[in-house]
């Protein structure tokens, strides 16, 4: 394949650092039913599980709780290979993807292992190698029963790294070692470029710079003299530079101003407020990822203004704010209360501030994003020791289980399946581990209904004050009702995920299946704690559209009969319409001084005045074309009927004399509670 490709205007192809050289991801270019390659390399399609196929009992169970149309895929599959039990889990994984892990293959592979999330580093590697990854995961979602949301992680201007090393730099206390940023074509024994210019007017004498080394440790460096383009160090600390390995500075922030020579003023703006390339968020708008993870997020506003620059492009993006410095820490609350979801980012944080408060501010993200209704994920060091060796220390098998015991949504691999020699194995023992500590979590729990319910959301963002106190009550009893009824499940039924993320704060033990139109919301819900997400036709009446669920879950071995679950669902019912100044007022607060407002936000303006139409009108509403068209094509493979949640042109722009039509039409919200055995 090329080394490059064309986005968009104003997106550069970066070049491909030597760590990613050699590993070009392949594609699958076909978009029917999978035709897999096994170990003979001939193609062949598997309809169905016989003893003839000569798999294994593991698979055997395997490929019977899967859809006909999806056995082929499993087979594809090594012998060794794990499959974990659908739903099983409630802790999430997020593996970030590289060399050891890009291909078509290796990433089914990861995702039957476990993983929930691939999160990409764009500072590794060109949007090309990046863009088929995408397309390979999307191949997955498509053509398999598994079902894996992608992550791109956005650098920072305050990010800086070494230079790339034909060979690690092993340096010891007493060595002089020298940062510059003459960017030559080679440099002498001792010296590393920096990715960023601007890091030598931010340097001063004195300074302690701790740069990443290899397996997991910090090289520190002791700033002795600036000098034009060069910062010379005295080594403090030894150890082996890991190349592109990032640079911090101990108790400072760098805020380093990007650079903006030869870019027009509006790109220079764009660069300073978003706090981050916009190139890079271009490329994720492109390429419909389902989040964004922000690198040294210091403020609300940064992630305000990447938020809005996402929804003027009409991408429903989900914006991750990682927390690494000690500024992140002076406005956590801000930053959780703006961010759809927070990266607790261990590695540079614990250069940042002292290492031994890492694990307190550990626990207080935790506690803040729960009381704040957002995922929070825990990054960097899980199994370092992984990357080079095949079994785990003891001492990061306790790290999981105290994140899990932190009830954290999700911990992401890094290293460990990126770059290192066991990635597989490096994340089924996390998913062992994980499991192995909710067991007995809930153990612990025994009886206990009441949960750790964490107090009602402040400052909604959703719906009116009211009718959002609701719908997080509603979500609530749910989880503890079914606690107290030992249910199998919890189905919840949701357009945009809200009712599902609100579920899944309560942290019930059963697990939660949550079921939506888009595939896009789908992907997205993955990344929540105990949440397994389905994609599933709406209909005009509800209770259709719970028979089709329960069908689902029914032939995937999710429920069995006999089984009691909680149903989660809205129906139409109570008063309709609401008051003229009630609708004008949703109106423009949706609207923002604009004379239209989009058929998407059509669902936010009634939901402030408490009210919806059908669940089919509504993911209708909620669909942009690209939905509809991947929607489309996995009812195709399901064998369903032709796609009637679809989007409509003349749906495409309400002004206030329409919007009051439409909300005269809708009712008022009723939330249903049902508990029912499967039959």
């Amino acid at each position: 394949m090329e080394n490059q490709i064309a986005f968009v205007t104003g997106i550069p192809v970066a070049r491909r650092p030597a760590f990613y050289s050699g590993h070009t991801p392949t594609i699958r270019k076909d978009t029917s039913m999978p035709m897999v390659a096994v170990a003979s390399r001939t193609r062949i399609s598997v309809p169905r599980a016989t003893a003839a196929t000569g798999t294994t009992s593991k698979m055997a169970e395997a490929l019977e709780s899967v859809p006909v149309q999806f056995r082929s895929s499993l087979l594809a599959l090594p012998e060794d290979a794990d499959i974990v039990e659908l739903g099983a889990r409630h802790t999430k994984i997020i593996a970030t993807i590289g060399p050891s892990t890009c291909d078509h293959d290796n990433l089914l592979r990861l995702a039957a292992g476990g993983m929930n999330i691939a999160r990409l580093n764009l500072c590794h590697g060109d949007y090309h190698w990046h863009k088929v990854v995408i397309e390979n995961i999307r191949h997955i979602n498509l053509n398999t029963p598994f079902v894996c949301g992608t992550m791109i992680d956005i650098g920072s201007f305050d990010n800086v790294r070494l230079g790339q090393f034909a060979k690690n730099p092993i340096l010891n206390t007493g060595d002089s070692f020298t940062l510059t940023t003459r960017h030559e074509a080679e440099y002498a024994e001792g010296v590393s470029e920096v990715s960023n210019d601007g890091f030598i007017d931010i340097i001063e004498d004195g300074d302690l710079l701790q740069c990443q080394a290899e397996g997991g440790g910090v090289v520190e460096l002791l700033v002795k003299n600036v000098h034009d383009k060069d910062c010379g160090c005295e080594v403090v600390s030894p150890g082996e530079l890991r190349s592109r390995g990032t640079i911090n500075v101990r108790g400072k922030s760098l805020n380093i101003s990007p650079d903006v020579n030869g870019e027009d003023l509006n790109t220079s703006i764009a660069r300073t407020v978003l706090g981050c390339p916009p190139e890079q968020l271009e490329f994720a708008i492109q390429e419909r990822v389902e989040y964004v993870a922000l690198s040294f997020v210091e403020s609300a506003d940064q992630v305000i203004a990447v938020r809005r620059l996402l929804r003027e492009r009409g991408a429903h993006i989900g914006v991750v704010a990682k927390v690494e410095s000690a500024n992140a820490l002076r406005n956590l609350e801000s930053i959780v209360a703006a961010a759809d979801a927070v990266m607790v980012a261990r590695g540079d944080l614990g250069s940042a501030i002292q290492f031994q408060k890492v694990p307190y501010w550990q626990q207080q993200i935790a506690d803040t994003c729960r009381r704040h209704g957002k995922p929070c994920l825990i990054s960097t060091h899980f199994l370092e020791s992984m990357v080079l060796y095949p079994t785990p220390t003891r001492a990061e098998v306790t790290d999981m289980t105290e994140a899990v015991k932190q009830r954290a949504d999700a911990l992401v691999l890094t290293a460990e399946t990126a770059s290192g020699k066991f990635p597989y194995k490096a994340l089924s023992t996390m998913n062992a581990v994980l499991l192995r500590m909710q067991k007995r979590l809930h153990e612990i729990d025994g009886e206990d209904s009441s949960l750790d319910i964490p107090p009602l959301v402040k400052d909604k963002t959703w719906w009116t004050p009211g009718v959002g106190d609701i719908a997080e009550n509603i979500a609530t009893t749910a989880a503890v009702l079914a606690n107290q009824q030992n249910a199998a499940a919890i189905l919840v039924f949701t357009q945009k995920g809200l009712m599902a993320t609100l579920t899944s704060r309560c942290r019930p033990q059963a697990p939660i299946f949550a079921f939506t139109a888009t595939p896009v919301v789908r992907n997205k819900l993955n990344l929540l704690y105990g949440v397994r997400p389905f994609r599933c036709r709406f209909e005009d009446d509800p209770e259709e559209t719970i028979d089709n669920a329960m069908t689902i879950l029914k032939n995937r071995k999710a429920v069995k009969e006999g089984q009691t679950v909680i149903i989660l669902a809205d129906v139409l019912g109570g008063r309709e319409g609401a008051g003229e100044k009630e609708v004008r007022a949703a109106f423009e607060d949706v609207a923002k001084g604009s004379r239209y407002i989009t058929a998407s936000a059509v669902r936010s303006a009634l939901r402030i005045l408490g009210l919806k139409v059908s669940d089919k009108l509504e993911a209708q509403l909620g669909m942009r074309d690209v939905d509809v068209e991947e929607a489309g094509k996995e009812m195709k493979i399901k064998n369903e009927q032709p796609v009637e949640n679809k989007s409509d042109k003349a749906l495409g722009r309400y002004d206030l004399p329409r919007f009051f039509q439409f909300a005269s039409e809708a009712k008022e919200i009723v939330h249903t509670l049902q508990l029912r055995l499967v039959e």
